[in-house]
């Protein structure tokens, strides 16, 4: 009984504090994606290749600027939450060290960009983007620095409104008024991005210096004290660097080496595919913000029945809301990328078909993932990873030549379901957990019913955007019809649809 009143509790904690969280997210996807959709549709497939491919390699030079200090200010400034001093101490060292290391990043970024772009990926246009990127670096770590502060001192919804919603709206906002005034150049492109950042760093530094000014006033700290954080510190964050180049890799080996094997053209094709089949992440996000922690803290208590209870209770989450989602896009994937991005994208239709099955997976797999890392298994994670970057390394090494986009979206999806199946084993051998309910299994089996009427209905009528609402609306109806007939609703699923139509 204890047991249930705790999953009951936590599960409805999960439920409230998803809801700022999925406002937040929501909000940021509409604007990220607005964005994408405007430089792909006004200019072009090129310009929205060159744009990605550059967005690719700052990525890499801002994870070697960052040297993994955001990671460990996020953890070590609430184990010193009585100490200011030592708060404070952290944040300047950080700051000091990451100015120079992000004037470093830039200017090695600015100077070796006309290398990068003609003898690597064999195309001069890259090096106006990538001179604009350069410049960005500094002004992003110092934005990670703040937000980095924020979010250790919990303040959840300033870090979401500044993340989420405040960088991506004024993207958004600044690519209109650029495209508005007849701006058909890399400047406009890059320029959004770039304002758009310094907007969330004036956001962050204002909030830090109003809501915790502590942070900015002098320090009174031995000079024993101050070299045994630097030493604290700088072990803990420089193997981090390692977890997030493997993590790059994963994310955006398909697009560069599409990049160097094709051109930009393929780049811009590709990307708008990603963004789609990205979308099954979504739900996972929103729950794993609150998920993790809650778990983190289960799991220390050793309550491992409410671990077991909440890790199958948001599988089974994840499973139902993602699975209609991959099959809409898995059967009318053109749809998809016409009404979003145009016509012209519409041979990215089989990559996002192979994309969709693998980010389906890989959504289903972030809790046994997420279980492991409580469990304090990073080795094991950063093992996977190291096996999977090198399998996807090789994979798109072979299949892209040969077959293009669609190569790279097997590899990709194939290095997913693989990651996924070793993830699942590794948390069952490890945590003895297996997250998934056999109600899971009818809900695959019910699917099937409205997937064949939707697929028997294509046959005979050529479905544009509308009809595919229509379409959605249908098999949600019959779906969640099912779902409900056949019972595969449970008590806490009924408690936290009550708590979601109540709030």
């Amino acid at each position: 009984m204890e047991d249930d009143k705790i999953i009951e509790k936590d599960l409805s904690i999960l439920a409230k504090s998803s809801m700022f969280v999925f406002v937040a997210v929501i909000l940021s996807k509409v604007f990220m994606y607005l964005y994408r959709i405007i430089i792909a549709r006004y200019y072009g497939p090129e310009v929205y290749g060159l744009f990605s491919l550059a967005f690719v390699i700052f990525s890499f030079f801002m994870v070697f600027a960052s040297l993994g200090l955001f990671e460990g200010l996020i953890r070590f400034i609430p184990i010193y939450r009585e100490d200011k001093n030592k708060i404070k101490y952290l944040i300047k060292f950080s700051k000091n060290i990451l100015f120079y290391s992000s004037i470093f990043a830039g200017g090695l970024l600015f100077f070796s960009s006309e290398i990068i772009s003609t003898r690597i990926f064999h195309d001069s246009n890259l090096i106006i983007y990538l001179k604009f990127f350069s410049f960005l670096i500094p002004i992003h770590i110092f934005t990670n620095i703040y937000f980095s502060i924020i979010r250790s001192h919990e303040r959840i919804k300033a870090n979401s409104f500044g993340i989420n919603i405040l960088e991506n709206l004024f993207k958004f906002l600044f690519i209109i008024l650029f495209v508005c005034i007849g701006i058909k150049t890399a400047t406009a492109v890059s320029l959004s991005y770039i304002l758009a950042i310094s907007f969330g760093l004036i956001f962050a530094y204002v909030y830090c210096k109003f809501k915790l000014s502590y942070i900015f006033e002098e320090i009174f700290l031995s000079r024993k004290d101050k070299v045994s954080l630097r030493n604290k510190l700088i072990s803990y964050s420089w193997p981090l660097i390692l977890y997030a180049i493997i993590g790059a890799l994963m994310y955006y080996l398909d697009t560069f080496l599409i990049g160097y094997f094709k051109d930009a053209y393929w780049v811009g094709i590709y990307n708008a595919a990603i963004p789609i089949a990205m979308l099954l992440l979504l739900s996972s996000e929103i729950f794993m913000q609150m998920f993790s922690p809650m778990i983190t803290k289960e799991m220390f208590s050793k309550n491992l029945i409410v671990v077991k209870e909440l890790s199958k209770q948001v599988t089974k989450w994840i499973c139902m809301i993602n699975l209609p989602i991959t099959i809409l896009i898995f059967l009318f994937p053109g749809i998809f990328i016409n009404f979003l991005f145009g016509q012209e994208y519409l041979i990215g239709s089989n990559a996002l078909r192979l994309l969709t099955i693998g980010q389906f997976i890989f959504s289903i797999a972030i809790i046994p993932n997420t279980l492991l890392l409580s469990k304090g298994k990073s080795k094991i994670i950063l093992a996977n990873l190291i096996f999977i970057g090198i399998l996807n390394f090789i994979l798109n090494l072979i299949l892209i030549p040969k077959y293009g986009i669609a190569g790279a979206a097997f590899a990709t999806s194939t290095s997913l379901i693989i990651l996924s199946v070793l993830v699942i084993i590794e948390n069952y051998h490890f945590n003895k957990i297996f997250p998934f309910r056999r109600k899971m299994l009818v809900i695959f089996l019910i699917s099937l019913i409205p997937t064949s009427v939707l697929y028997w209905i294509s046959k005979f009528i050529n479905v544009n955007f509308i009809l595919l609402v229509v379409f959605g609306i249908l098999f949600a109806i019959i779906y969640f019809g099912l779902i409900i007939l056949t019972k595969s609703f449970d008590r806490n699923d009924l408690m936290i649809l009550k708590k979601i139509f109540r709030k």
